[in-house]
């Protein structure tokens, strides 16, 4: 299996079929979810959504085309481990990436021992849309586990908030930030995870910025010159020319 976009680009494979709930401005060939998803087609997928946690439908275009047996960015399990914050930092930390420290658990007296106000809780479950939360005493924080964690049915990942976080839309790990020790987060995430478009969580202290999450973009959160860079970036790693 190929591991990331440049490996195709040196393959020599010439098909490519982008999948794309998103309304590109490219002349790559494009397909919807809906239509990929009924379809046998073997090209090399380029998997272009919003969302690709479990079981929407980003997922599902990502676990079709390896069920074809076509290589696909992302990968399943990219998609799966990018957005758990536990094994997002991980794997983040394991490849180079600064991370913030972080406990999982489902225990305010836990996060209390470990760390002083305020802390950021991140949600482990898969359901949650809802980015993190802040907790700068007792009370805050016992609400706030309850909440994200769906009434302790879940552990939720809780990190010491020592600087400001900040939330950056990410496409092919470009951002607009102009921060280089933010776009240097950006550009790793991508490079580990393959992630197309997704909002990442950036923790800047003492002159570093560290990783936080990810978490799926809105729709609505879309902007035009986000559309805009989004295509440019497909039709540069296909060769093919960009619609204005």
């Amino acid at each position: 299996m190929l591991k990331c976009f440049s490996d195709f680009l040196l393959s020599g494979v010439s098909c490519l079929l982008v999948v794309s709930n998103i309304n590109l401005k490219t002349n790559v060939p494009t397909t919807e979810p809906s239509t990929f998803l009924k379809s046998s087609v073997r090209d090399f997928i380029l998997n272009i959504n919003n969302d690709y946690r479990y079981m929407r439908t980003g997922y599902y275009v990502s676990l079709h085309a390896e069920i074809l047996g076509n290589d696909v960015i992302p990968t399943t399990e990219n998609a799966v481990d990018a957005y758990r914050p536990p094994i997002l930092l991980t794997r983040a930390a394991k490849n180079g990436i600064p991370i913030a420290p972080f406990m999982v658990t489902d225990s305010a007296k836990q996060i209390m021992a470990e760390f002083a106000f305020p802390v950021a809780l991140f949600p482990v479950n898969p359901f949650s849309f809802n980015g993190f939360q802040t907790a700068k005493n007792r009370t805050a924080l016992y609400k706030a586990v309850k909440s994200l964690s769906m009434n302790y049915r879940y552990v939720v990942c809780a990190q010491p908030l020592k600087g400001e976080i900040s939330s950056i839309k990410s496409f092919f790990g470009e951002c607009a930030l102009e921060d280089p020790r933010v776009k240097a987060v950006a550009r790793k995430v991508y490079e580990v995870f393959q992630i197309p478009v997704c909002k990442l969580y950036v923790q800047r202290l003492n002159g570093e910025a560290r990783l936080c999450g990810l978490q799926p973009l809105k729709m609505e959160e879309l902007q035009p010159s986000d559309i805009d860079l989004l295509s440019k970036m497909v039709s540069r790693f296909s060769g093919k020319g960009w619609s204005d």
